[in-house]
């Protein structure tokens, strides 16, 4: 990062007070703790300084690293908010839950993450910013009181309400408190001075106003002026980023009526430097969800969980947005854990993990019996500085109908396209088909025999998957349809 950008964010960290805020260490109350869990919505890890970022991108998220557990390789299992998080509270993969879909609907026999709290006496409140966890959509299932602000808002919409909440709590009670913004998601360009802080310009083209504005349309240096055609090739291409995938969309493009505009290569990279910008600006909301806490005395008595729900392409494959890849820019997610009482401060877990880990780690640090049927394992182990080999492999799913999966493991990655995981022929449709070929990708430097592992651990991974209870699609409002169709999440009904 430049001198210049960095007195840029200097100065704006201190103009709101949180650049010198210390985030100290106090011995824990007896008793289960209290627990706070923060997600930062579309939230690459190769942004945050803790994991290998030099940009500087993420002084708040780094400061709170040194006093936290750090996992180095986290993998969602899913790439939309709403089977992220379905997946998260349940501890089950989407397809388990009522298929990739944007908007999934828990099934009943299963448990979710507030309502094992509730069941130990646990206070739980959730704060999020509408969109693809507003109410309508089932994820308030179990917390005493859900609110749902502007949608696609910003921590800075939530964190006041969740602090709200803190401050009315039963201090007799321990509390389980959910906290969402969607700060780095599409559109990036966030309040002065975070929007252009990256940029190094201080105004927008007109064209570059609108390709911001259409982030998600643009692919292959071509912005798309809707999803119509997007969906298309997406539903009928075995491999919509393969060359016969490019090729037909740009076909049915050219045979539009409507405008398909180029993107420079300067305007690409300027989407990438104004999403580097909501970083920033995410990390300074999480700084003065910091400094409330400690100013409250919060984090001597509060387990503070802080992940991503998946990540972002930003120009990988041609690629602006996270709808046709299960690639490491839209699955590797940030997850740092910090215990009030300084256990494992600083600590560094390479371990492969998946974000349906977070549960019975939640569970297990509130002293909580996690229930039966749950496809995560407890990181509290790493936490204690015991040890921990991680997973061998990652598993993630693509939505929207993509019918794709992944295996990632340590040294590669395989994804298979052609068949949606809620099929009962997946299983022996991966086995039986060609390795290489067209069905299969893999990341490059992935030894053949490797890839013929990760097959097998698809194929493995397939026959244990619950059947999906393929609930009812859910109708939605239509002001929150359309707003969702906007943001690019095509199936909208």
């Amino acid at each position: 990062m430049s001198a210049h950008l960095a007195r840029q964010l200097g100065l704006a960290l201190v103009h709101i007070g949180i650049a010198a805020t210390l985030w100290g260490c106090a011995p824990a109350p007896a008793g289960p703790p209290n627990i706070l869990l923060v997600s930062l919505d579309t939230f690459r890890a190769d942004r945050v300084g803790a994991l290998g970022n030099p940009d500087g991108l993420t002084p708040n998220l780094d400061r709170f690293a040194e006093d936290s557990v750090v996992f180095t390789h986290v993998y969602s299992q899913a790439t939309l908010t709403g089977p992220s998080h379905a997946s998260l509270f349940t501890s089950r993969y989407p397809s388990e839950i009522a298929g990739t879909s944007r908007s999934p609907s828990i099934g009943k026999d299963m448990y979710t993450l507030p309502e094992v709290l509730g069941t130990y006496g646990y206070q739980t409140a959730a704060r999020v910013a509408g969109g693809d966890l507003n109410p309508v959509m089932g994820p308030s299932r179990g917390f005493d009181t859900y609110t749902s602000s502007i949608d696609f808002g910003s921590l800075w919409h939530t964190a006041p309400l969740a602090l709200s909440w803190l401050d009315q709590v039963d201090p007799t009670r321990p509390f389980f408190l959910f906290l969402h913004g969607y700060d780095t998601h599409s559109t990036y360009l966030k309040p002065t001075p975070y929007g252009l802080l990256h940029t190094g310009v201080s105004t927008l083209t007109p064209s570059q106003q609108a390709t911001l504005h259409g982030t998600e349309r643009v692919l292959d240096g071509r912005r798309h002026p809707n999803f119509d055609l997007l969906e298309s090739v997406a539903k009928t291409t075995l491999r919509p980023r393969s060359a016969d995938g490019k090729a037909r969309l740009k076909r049915l493009a050219d045979g539009s009526r409507k405008t398909v505009p180029k993107v420079s290569s300067k305007d690409q990279e300027l989407i990438r430097d104004v999403y580097d910008g909501a970083v920033s600006y995410a990390d300074v909301q999480f700084g003065l969800l910091m400094a409330h806490l400690e100013a409250r005395g919060r984090l001597k008595d509060t387990v503070v969980v802080v992940m991503g729900d998946h990540g972002e392409a930003l120009g990988e494959e041609g690629l602006f947005h996270r709808c046709c890849s299960l690639g490491d820019p839209v699955t590797h997610v940030p997850l740092l854990i910090h215990l009030p009482d300084g256990t494992g401060a600083g600590r560094r877990v390479d371990g492969l993990v998946e974000l349906v880990d977070v549960m019975p780690t939640i569970l297990e640090l509130a002293g909580a019996v996690a229930p039966a049927g749950i496809r995560g394992i407890s990181l509290a182990p790493a936490i204690r500085g015991e040890p921990f080999e991680g997973r061998r492999v990652a598993m993630s799913q693509g939505g929207n109908g993509m019918r794709m999966i992944s295996a990632r493991s340590a040294s590669g990655r395989l994804t298979y396209t052609g068949v949606e995981a809620i099929a009962d022929v997946l299983g022996d449709v991966v086995q039986a088909a060609s390795l290489p070929g067209p069905a299969f990708e893999a990341l490059e430097g992935t030894a053949p025999a490797e890839q013929a592992e990760l097959r097998s651990a698809m194929v493995t991974w397939v026959g244990s998957l619950a059947a999906s209870p393929l609930q009812a699609a859910i109708e939605l409002p239509p002001d929150l349809r359309d707003a969702l169709r906007e943001k690019g999440y095509w199936d909208a009904k």
